[in-house]
């Protein structure tokens, strides 16, 4: 069990994400029991924020800002679900944390990710939290939500009450070569090896695209005016 002394903005993210589905035009449903293992593995490419990711196939829904704030962080890629629930699904934020409060996973110093991952899994409301490797060169934290968590009233330090999650959630926190902070959530029946093996893939897979400043439209519509000037001045000449 941890203990939190406030309801974290973890748990109401979860919440309103799941949420935010429920207020979209409600997809085709696709029930994570009938998930087929020869479902074809899709790249999938956010021009908004800027990120490329492999999915175990392509996402029947995809939701934008599912935390209800004003600020675009990131979107909820959404691959099964029963009416309004999902069953399966990623959520990437692409700013999910202050660089500078928390160490560098690759060359910060043991002492500071330890001490890292003791705050996580002590007041961050995760059963666990370590260490893994992203890519070759890459290195990222990856946090098991806890399933029991006691709320504490941080006037008094006293338990006000016990929330018991449905589900238990991972996340992987990590920063881009790029300098990006993301975060990718698994939202999956359960933690199961196959759910998490594939995701594990995914979460290998991201590739950040800040650097590609113009969007595919903006890409088309420089090329288009870049065509049509051309044709002028094949026409003037002659």
């Amino acid at each position: 069990m941890r203990k939190l002394f406030f309801l974290t903005t973890l748990l109401m993210m979860i919440f309103a994400a799941t949420t935010a589905f429920a207020e979209e035009a409600p997809a085709e449903d696709k029930p994570a029991a009938e998930i087929e293992q020869n479902d074809e593995p899709y790249v999938y490419t956010s021009d908004d924020f800027k990120f490329t990711i492999t999915c175990p196939f392509k996402p029947i829904a995809v939701v934008q800002n599912p935390w209800q704030e004003t600020e675009k962080r990131g979107e909820m890629l959404v691959f099964a679900n029963e009416g309004f629930d999902v069953q399966y699904g990623y959520i990437i934020q692409v700013n999910a944390f202050e660089n500078d409060q928390v160490p560098d996973f690759n060359k910060g110093s043991i002492a500071a990710i330890g001490d890292y991952l003791k705050d996580l899994k002590e007041k961050g409301g995760y059963a666990d939290a370590r260490l893994v490797n992203i890519t070759k060169k890459n290195k990222g934290v990856s946090v098991i939500t806890a399933d029991k968590i006691d709320v504490i009233n941080p006037e008094t330090g006293e338990v006000e009450g016990e929330f018991v999650a449905d589900h238990q959630y991972i996340y992987t926190f990590f920063r881009t070569p790029e300098g990006r902070c993301i975060s990718i959530q698994l939202i999956s029946a359960s933690l199961d090896k196959t759910f998490v093996d594939v995701y594990r893939g995914s979460v290998a897979s991201f590739k950040d695209n800040i650097k590609d400043k113009k969007s595919k439209k903006d890409k088309k519509d420089k090329k288009d005016k870049k065509d049509k000037k051309d044709k002028k001045d094949k026409k003037d000449k002659k």
